[in-house]
């Protein structure tokens, strides 16, 4: 009687599972790790080195650094300047 399950003893619907469960975790890491390098350091609670450090940890790193790591962005903090909007040409 042929098995149901993989060389590694899974069903193919858990290898999917792993496979989607592994695909959101390095989505997150990548997300994190990235906006972590962009983002100044005065942006980000705590050391640069330990952030780096904690989304490497499965799905609660990535998801702890975006939730609790970056500091929130103050809307009266002036941002960049709008770009001038140019005057109607004369017909």
């Amino acid at each position: 009687m042929p098995s149901r399950h993989g060389p590694a003893g899974h069903t193919k619907h858990e290898h999917l599972m792993l496979a989607f469960a592994t695909g959101v975790q390095l989505t997150l890491a990548a997300l994190a790790w990235t906006d972590l390098a962009i983002r100044p350091a005065a942006e980000i609670r705590g050391p640069k080195r330990r952030w780096a450090w904690i989304i490497a940890i499965n799905f609660a790193g990535p998801l702890a650094y975006l939730v609790y790591g970056r500091r929130p962005i103050d809307p009266a903090a002036p941002g960049p300047a709008a770009p001038p909007i140019p005057a109607p040409r004369p017909q």
